[in-house]
């Protein structure tokens, strides 16, 4: 955590002094940190030293991931994103937002988890004898409209996709109010609606996910791109810049973007490197990482069948989620729920996994 917020301030220094020592030194750090010493779920904190990262692929299942560690990183992944305004900073700390930070709380918001394992059966509880990630994952949350939208020299930036009314001040001479309709994510179509104060002309900058977020993991089948991008019912085939979506025009009250990103399941395999991820995959939709528990399958210890999965809309479970489907090695039905969702039903006898502690909940499956 404090490591984290540390590189924020480095990320600020770097980003306002333009000094080659700081802005290397950064780079250095966040290429360490992502790409060797990260979880899938966007989590940090392998926990075999005091609350530190641990050796270079070191990441075992029963993580640390310290939730307030999961605040520092967003922080830090969006100052890098002010100070290059890079997609690819953005992809990672809403990969962090959905699964690691948003994981650590109970569905009702009343209960929440110090550490976040990958391997658990641990319940939520409403405090801890360190009360850091009390204060902290509420006023991370509330910063929903920094992430949402960042300010540039020649316009704005769209990093986050959630159904929202915010007003971006200081464009082009004017304010801009933004307007989002989407399901995102559960589904990948995207209405945005640009009202300026006043006719300005401007750039608006889409990011265009890449969900390959850290070279420790690679996801099948590839998803990037976008489906369909239109300005007021017209197609546009915009220009990709450090994985925005390129739009500069004259912009009036009203101008609206439509957009649809691919929304599929992937199955993603870790480098060889991780001895606790050899052999095993994890699922995933759109931003959302999900976990198998004991609740919904017979036995969570087995591999995984080779039957297709899909993807379906539960509307009675854990508030109305997108479950994944498919089957066990031994044709019983599997079913997995976003890693965020987790841990919020009694399960039954959690069966035995790796690790000392029986879990009722894995990332990790078995091939």
């Amino acid at each position: 955590m404090r490591a984290t917020y540390t590189y924020s301030g480095m990320a600020d220094v770097a980003a306002e002094t333009g000094d080659v020592d700081y802005q290397s030194a950064v780079l250095s750090l966040w290429d360490n940190m992502v790409n060797r010493k990260y979880y899938i779920t966007g989590g940090i904190g392998s926990g075999e030293t005091s609350e530190g990262f641990g050796p270079d692929y070191s990441l075992r299942n029963n993580a640390y991931c310290e939730s307030c560690s999961s605040c520092g990183l967003i922080f830090f992944e969006y100052k890098m994103n002010l100070a290059y305004h890079d997609a690819k900073y953005a992809d990672l700390y809403e990969e962090t937002l959905y699964n690691a930070l948003l994981g650590s709380l109970s569905l009702d918001g009343m209960d929440f988890t110090y550490t976040n394992a990958l391997s658990t059966a641990q319940p939520r509880y409403g405090w801890h004898v360190c009360p850091c990630c009390v204060g902290n994952i509420p006023r991370t949350l509330l910063m929903m409209p920094t992430w949402t939208y960042v300010r540039g020299e020649d316009g704005l930036y769209v990093n986050l996709f959630a159904g929202s009314t915010i007003k971006v001040e200081k464009i082009a001479g004017t304010n801009v109010q933004m307007v989002q309709q989407t399901d995102y994510p559960w589904n990948g179509k995207v209405g945005i609606t640009v009202n300026p104060d006043q006719p300005a002309t401007f750039t608006v900058h889409i990011r265009v996910p890449d969900r390959t977020t850290s070279q420790l993991y690679t996801p099948e089948p590839e998803v990037k791109g976008l489906i369909s991008l239109a300005v007021n019912g017209q197609g546009v085939t915009p220009v990709i810049e450090h994985g925005y979506a390129v739009i500069r025009r004259n912009w009036k009250k009203g101008d609206k973007i439509d957009l649809e990103l691919p929304m599929t399941i992937q199955r993603v395999t870790a480098d060889e490197k991780i001895e606790a991820d050899r052999g095993r995959v994890a699922l995933r939709y759109g931003p959302l990482l999900y976990n198998v528990e004991s609740a919904d399958n017979k036995d969570i210890s087995q591999p995984i069948g080779s039957a297709p999965l899909t993807i379906d809309w539960a509307p009675d479970l854990l508030h109305g989620v997108m479950v994944i489907k498919g089957q066990w090695a031994d044709g019983s039905p599997l079913v997995a729920v976003p890693n965020f969702a987790r841990m919020n039903r009694t399960p039954p006898t959690a069966v035995p996994e790796y690790g000392s502690k029986a879990p009722a909940s894995i990332v990790w499956i078995k091939k």
